[in-house]
């Protein structure tokens, strides 16, 4: 869509990644805001609204065809409903789903999502010439949910209802999440999180601009490589999860070393201007993107106390979706130097994020309280 609005809607580079980034401004407060809400008054309200801003994101971005500032205006309502969705949902998947499974499958839903969306929005476009139908269909679609999901009883009215057994409660003590944990989140986890979606954004966004001149890839080349990221990160996850302990610092290691490959392929890129290099990136950067959110996501819901489990979600997410914003600043670069040198500045601190990890292991559960407190 970014591309396709460069070359029919006069959009330069930096106004298009602009656009992109832009739903950052409803997507931080409601990552900041919606967990601990979620926390207190319960998942379900918050699923609601997150479906209801979605909605109106996409009947804003309609009026884009008469007016740019309806991109921008969509684009803050569809983060907002997408905050809301990763803090609400997530925490209502862990709190129904027994052991890691519910990593997983909160994973694999908000990967399958970045991935079957372009592709149904990719084809409409290309068939048709027209964003606002792809735009008509998601409301629709996303109505038909919302009213799906006020027939759904959350778990709190489950109990109530005697349809489930009311679990025992936590120890006041076990409510909170201890020093420990909040130290393997904030030294361990946090360094890692802005290339979970840091890789998505410069494979199907990036990597695209890279093989060829600014606005110029076309539509089928720009929504292959949002299907192949995504769907390469929703495709990896059932895979890697038979690795995934969160007792071992492996996976996310793993994760920054196929980001760091990633990067690397795309200076080739740059260099060559490669389409096959460049389907090469599209592979590693989903495959590093989802491998990083079930290690991520798997190290926060087992470290966060019951009580914190909406916040840390909310958080991780936000170091999470940082790394959109590298598009724009890729877009900025470009206009005054080789981009080239971006991406290796982004593998250089990639490989900044890796030293800190590895460092960090001594948070992990079952490490020495020597270890820990040194």
């Amino acid at each position: 869509m970014i591309s396709w609005y460069q070359q029919h809607r006069e959009l330069s580079e930096f106004e298009a990644m602009l656009v992109m980034g832009s739903y950052l401004l409803g997507m931080i407060p409601a990552l900041a805001f919606g967990g601990p809400l979620a926390d207190k008054f319960g998942r379900k309200p918050f699923t609601l609204a997150a479906l209801g801003f979605s909605i109106l994101g996409s009947l804003a971005l309609m009026t884009g065809v008469f007016n740019e500032l309806g991109l921008y205006a969509g684009r803050i309502f569809t983060g907002l409903g997408m905050g809301l969705a990763m803090v609400a949902v997530t925490s209502w998947v862990k709190l129904i789903s027994p052991g890691p499974a519910g990593a997983t499958r909160a994973a694999i839903c908000t990967s399958a999502g970045f991935a079957i969306g372009p592709a149904i929005s990719g084809a409409i476009v290309g068939g048709t010439q027209n964003p606002e139908l792809a735009y008509a269909v998601h409301a629709a679609a996303t109505a038909a949910w919302l009213l799906l999901m006020l027939t759904t009883r959350e778990e709190r009215e489950n109990f109530l209802l005697g349809v489930v057994p009311l679990p025992a409660a936590p120890a006041p003590t076990q409510m909170h999440t201890s020093e420990a944990n909040m130290k393997r989140f904030t030294r361990m986890v946090l360094p890692a999180a802005p290339w979970v979606f840091g890789m998505a954004a410069t494979g199907f966004a990036v990597v695209p601009a890279l093989s060829s001149a600014p606005g110029q890839s076309t539509l089928l080349y720009t929504t292959t490589a949002v299907v192949v990221t995504m769907g390469m990160g929703a495709a990896i996850q059932p895979l890697i999860k038979r690795f995934n302990d969160v007792g071992r610092i492996r996976l996310l290691m793993a994760g920054l070393a196929v980001s760091l490959l990633a990067l690397l392929v795309m200076i080739a890129v740059s260099l060559t201007g490669s389409l096959v290099l460049g389907a090469a990136a599209f592979v590693l950067s989903g495959s590093a993107n989802g491998i990083l959110l079930v290690a991520g996501l798997s190290q926060v819901l087992d470290l966060a106390g019951p009580a914190d489990i909406g916040k840390l979600t909310g958080r991780f997410y936000m170091c999470c979706f940082i790394g959109f914003t590298f598009p724009t600043f890729f877009a900025l670069w470009r206009m005054a130097a080789d981009p080239v040198w971006f991406i290796a500045l982004l593998a250089a601190l990639c490989c900044l994020s890796m030293i800190q990890v590895f460092r960090a292991r001594k948070y992990l559960p079952g490490k020495s309280r020597d270890a820990v407190n040194a």
